[in-house]
């Protein structure tokens, strides 16, 4: 049935082909509906972070999971080497870190969705709750694009999906129109309820 209700949809994306969609509504309606059916989420993500002119590039294993009214997640950093192992466990809008057992510190910035730290988080969040600005095809992906505009700047997230599957197959976050963040996931898997 999952698999199926987001097939449905494809169809109608690739018809449309590389272009804006006639009922946008409809379409990210139906993303919403696939992955707030969803009783997990599992990724892995390559995210280069271009912030404060110094560009890392990281390696992030997400694991999100909804049982009943509550949903948590799991990241883990996979690389660079020198911090690999560093878990984040997510609850709501709260975030845990730690290695090896000991809790760490978090210093997390007062930027929400704009570091690699909780890009994933709240790509989910948007792809879950949040009305896209725009709807298009781009070859065989569904495109959908965020914006919000916060105290520190414009943020808009154009977020690129298998049009067959709706897995995430990229991301690309820019702040006042300069791209900082690129996230491509190398694996995306939705589990139905």
């Amino acid at each position: 049935m999952f698999r199926r209700c987001f097939c449905a949809v494809a169809a109608v994306f690739l018809l449309v082909g590389c272009s804006a969609v006639k009922n946008p509504e409809e379409i990210a309606a139906s993303v919403r509906d696939v992955y707030t059916a969803a009783s997990s989420i599992e990724t892995v993500a390559d995210i280069t972070s271009d912030l404060n002119e110094e560009t890392m590039t990281y390696q992030i294993g997400y694991d999100y999971e909804k049982k009943q009214d509550t949903a948590s997640a799991v990241m883990t950093v996979l690389a660079p080497e020198s911090i690999a192992g560093i878990t984040a466990e997510v609850t709501g809008e709260d975030f845990t870190f730690s290695y090896d057992g000991t809790e760490l510190e978090t210093a997390m910035p007062d930027r929400k969705g704009l570091t690699p730290a909780d890009v994933i988080t709240y790509l989910l969040y948007d792809l879950m709750n949040t009305v896209p600005e725009q709807v298009w095809m781009e070859g065989e992906l569904l495109a959908l694009r965020f914006e919000e505009v916060t105290e520190e700047c414009t943020a808009v997230k154009e977020v690129y999906l298998n049009a067959e599957t709706g897995a995430l197959s990229e991301a690309r976050i820019y702040c006042d129109g300069k791209q900082i963040m690129r996230c491509t996931f190398a694996s995306c898997t939705l589990n139905g309820k």
